[in-house]
């Protein structure tokens, strides 16, 4: 079995997009709004051209004030700096809301796209035990594309025409005082530079780790009874200590990584700005440049603290909004290579060498891997014998939901067969309850089912509630605007989901840990709904208790992808081995079932 501790690669996980596929999106996306995106960057331009006004004016103002230029003459300079101040307050208002506009539309599209090929994805494409992956995803990714979008998107434009025209205009001022303040472009480039390699490899690896972490949640919550049965809890808490101990990490590293970027920037600005006040101060001397005109370039490179540090410490957000889309474009690509290919041949076949189909499972040599993950099941073989029941039973990640979903055709098989004599009947854990009234619900499974046949199935497993609601008004919605005395939970719903199958009527069916998510108050009742679907149907039960699988015919207990044992409850007690062991060690009564051995009672 693979070591549930272990934390599975990015080459375990759906595939992520590269750079130049992500630019290709998000280029395709732009394109579809040109005359926006153009006004974005006009609008921009000119927020940033009127944000230089002002250190212009307070030169001139220190110029007239040295000159002894009068009263009326800095006055003038005064009102013209803050009518570039107010302009470039209200254009870059302006900018901002048609670039919030653009982004949430662009957004809307990409979250409708990334829904669209998520659905579109094969079932083994994500059902490999790392479902968190994809979930993590349409979630966090998409949160964390929206935020850099929304929020982030217009700061960094804002501060990048900002630092553009800035240093046009401290080139315009003095070629040797633009000089001077490249001074401090080693700083910034170095610190960038280091940033980038290290933060990129760090935030995809706070993603994978914490849909990582996801995962082992998932998997301890979802099988929290087949792991107590089977003395695997303690196993599954280390995987999610393991795993959130790693994600921690990862976000301390780039804690770390962002703060050695600060220290890099500092030193940027002290370096700057001291090249250029020297040189102002030397060119001053020599009578080439005024004071007002040192004053100006020094406002302006001044001016480029705020937005070089707001467009290098973005990129923090950037770094995560473009993994973020990265992995979102990998859905989409996942899913167009998907429909691209040709449709696997279903792994269901019918019987033999002309033998006829009986309505049982046959199953031969069956292997079944992931593709993402390499993980499943091996050389499987297994028969149901027709009207009986087999139940499978082992801890998460065994194999045993693997095989019940192959069996039901949702996966073609690596290799093997699958026989069957009738097309099986899939119930999972997995509550539905669709839109509509009972009878709606009910005849999703049987269109044509008359309201007498759905009482009966109703009564059938149990379900006298419904009945009621149905015999009071048979199109009443109980989950609809009117109050309705019939509240539907967990319990009800699951029981309404076997009500459907029976309805159906299916020689075969597929019970797949159906009462997993059943609270203990409706458990019973649910269990004794599947007990009469089993009656004289061909059934394969996937138990997460032991309990359930004492009542099959036959018992097949699953380790890492195989077949470790298999026989009847008597005879698997009376056997040394892990059903035994996990019996009596959460059985209350062993003894109404086994009279234990000296050995068997040594824990």
């Amino acid at each position: 079995m693979t070591d549930p501790a272990t934390e599975p690669t990015t080459a375990e996980m759906l595939p992520v997009a590269d750079g130049s596929r992500v630019r290709t999106v998000v280029g395709a996306l732009l394109r579809r709004h040109r005359g926006r995106t153009a006004a974005v960057v006009v609008l921009f331009l000119a927020a940033a051209a009127l944000g230089v006004v002002m250190p212009a004016c307070l030169g001139r103002i220190v110029d007239a004030v040295a000159s002894d230029a009068g009263l009326s003459v800095v006055s003038g300079w005064v009102a013209a700096a803050a009518v570039g101040a107010v302009g470039a307050v209200a254009l870059t208002l302006w900018a901002t809301r048609v670039l919030t506009g653009l982004v949430q539309d662009l957004l809307a599209e990409l979250r409708e796209d990334v829904f669209a090929s998520a659905m579109r994805l094969p079932v083994s494409a994500v059902d490999d035990g790392e479902r968190a992956d994809l979930l993590s995803r349409v979630t966090g990714d998409v949160d964390s594309v929206a935020e850099a979008g929304g929020n982030v998107a217009p700061t960094l434009l804002s501060a990048g025409f900002a630092i553009g025209v800035s240093a046009v205009a401290l080139a315009a001022v003095d070629p040797w005082l633009a000089l001077a303040g490249l001074a401090s472009a080693p700083c910034y480039v170095l610190g960038t530079r280091a940033f980038l390699r290290r933060s990129r490899v760090v935030f995809r690896t706070v993603r994978v780790r914490e849909a990582s972490r996801s995962q082992a949640v998932l998997d301890a919550v979802d099988g929290a009874e087949t792991l107590a049965a089977f003395a695997g809890t303690d196993h599954a808490l280390e995987r999610i200590r393991e795993r959130a101990a790693a994600s921690i990490d990862a976000q301390i590293e780039g804690v770390r990584v962002a703060n050695r970027l600060f220290r890099w920037i500092n030193s940027g600005e002290l370096v700057g700005l001291s090249a250029i006040l020297a040189t102002g101060f030397l060119l001053n001397l020599q009578g080439t440049i005024t004071v007002g005109l040192v004053t100006t370039a020094a406002l302006l490179f001044h001016r480029l603290f705020d937005p070089v540090g707001r467009l290098i410490f973005g990129l923090d957000d950037i770094q995560r909004a473009t993994v973020g889309l990265a992995r979102l474009v990998g859905v989409i690509d996942l899913a167009a290579a998907s429909s691209a290919m040709p449709e696997s041949p279903s792994p269901v076949g019918g019987a033999a060498g002309g033998v006829a189909a009986a309505p049982g499972i046959r199953v031969r040599d069956l292997t079944f891997r992931y593709p993402t993950t390499d993980r499943g099941i091996a050389e499987v073989t297994i028969d149901v014998p027709p009207g009986t029941t087999t139940a499978l039973v082992g801890t998460s990640g065994s194999g045993k939901s693997t095989l019940a979903r192959v069996v039901a055709g949702h996966h073609p098989p690596t290799s093997g067969r699958v026989l069957v004599g009738h097309t099986p009947y899939y119930l999972s854990q997995e509550l539905h309850h669709f839109r509509g009234s009972i009878a709606d619900n009910l005849r999703l499974g049987a269109p044509d089912a008359s309201r007498d046949e759905m009482v009966s199935a109703l009564r059938a497993v149990g379900a006298e509630w419904a009945v009621t609601a149905l015999q009071d008004d048979p199109t009443a919605d109980p989950t609809g605007s009117r109050p309705s005395p019939v509240p539907l939970d967990e319990g009800r719903i699951q029981q309404l989901a076997v009500a459907r199958a029976f309805l159906a009527d299916p020689a075969i069916v597929i019970l797949d840990e159906a009462t997993a998510d059943v609270g203990l108050h409706h458990r019973d009742a649910v269990e004794a709904a599947i007990a009469v679907l089993r009656t004289d149907r061909t059934a394969l039960l996937i138990a997460h208790r032991l309990e359930q699988a004492a009542t099959a015919d036959r018992i097949a207990v699953f380790a890492d992808g195989r077949i470790v044992q298999d026989g009847t409850h008597a005879d698997l007690l009376a056997s040394p081995g892990p059903y035994r062991e996990s019996w009596l060690a959460h059985s209350p009564h062993p003894t109404q079932h086994t009279e234990p051995t000296r050995e068997a009672e040594t824990p």
